[in-house]
């Protein structure tokens, strides 16, 4: 075979192969393309349809919320005054519970807030030689109690801290403290700094918000519901020992426990021996 006859068979050649390179070529870019698309479809159909524990998850919330309203609606006057007190007495812990956590730290500067007090309130101490009662010789005696410690300690570099937690169980508010007194430059009692830790456990009045006038007969609002009616220190100790009368002696007071004891007996603050 000559040269050109062999040019000429090569070129049908390729001429015969060419068509069906390129239907090749077109049928896999077609099926790239199908691909493709077939892909965005799944990503947009999954990215707008919600999960079904998203759509539980409304379902639910919404159930619960129309429950809730339908039970509040379907109340009796009287389980509807009972879930009324029991808020208010939720609200009246918080509030007693913030209250005590800003006056402790300010317990040697300035008077705390009485306002979450009962009028009837009671202080005690385990060891039974502390009993105060009436909000008036509650008073009067952490009022003696703060005048009598600014005397020897300086009320700025001293600190208190303190810790709180509340027992629903008993309504109590439990609160641990710890005082660290320094002494004034110059003060009597040998400038000894002087740690005091004890737990202060206050009672909430649990009486209802509405009571009977014995007099009149005629409901009318018990302003004590809710607040403290007991105030009772546990476990309190002066550089790790526990106090003992005469209590002013532990806090280098002993010149003028003498002196202060009238004064403190005529308040009604306490009825031990300094």
């Amino acid at each position: 075979m000559t040269m050109k006859s062999l040019l000429s068979v090569v070129a049908v050649v390729a001429a015969a192969s060419l068509p069906a390179n390129n239907l090749a070529l077109a049928l896999s870019t077609s099926s790239t393309s199908t691909s493709s698309s077939r892909i965005r479809m799944r990503s947009s159909s999954s990215s707008v349809l919600p999960s079904p524990r998203i759509l539980e998850s409304t379902i639910e919330e919404s159930t619960l919320e129309q429950t809730l309203t339908n039970t509040n609606d379907s109340l009796s006057p009287f389980l509807q005054g009972m879930v009324n007190e029991q808020q208010e007495l939720q609200m009246n812990v918080g509030k007693a519970m913030d209250v005590l956590r800003k006056d402790y730290p300010y317990f040697l500067k300035r008077a705390p807030d009485y306002s979450i007090y009962s009028d009837s309130i009671s202080l005690s101490a385990s060891d039974g030689q502390i009993q105060v009662t009436k909000l008036s010789s509650y008073k009067n005696t952490f009022s003696v109690m703060r005048t009598m410690l600014s005397l020897l300690y300086d009320t700025d570099r001293s600190v208190v801290q303190s810790r709180m937690v509340y027992d629903s169980t008993r309504t109590q508010i439990r609160v641990s403290f710890n005082a660290m007194l320094v002494p004034k430059l110059g003060a009597l009692g040998g400038g000894r700094t002087v740690h005091l830790d004890g737990i202060s456990v206050y009672s909430i009045d649990l009486s209802s918000t509405m009571r009977k006038d014995e007099k009149t007969g005629n409901l009318q609002r018990n302003d004590g519901a809710g607040k403290i009616i007991e105030h009772r220190i546990e476990k309190l100790l002066v550089n790790g020992a526990a106090l003992q009368p005469p209590y002013f002696n532990a806090f280098g007071l002993e010149m003028m426990a003498g002196q202060q004891q009238g004064a403190l007996v005529g308040a009604g603050a306490w009825s031990f021996d300094l």
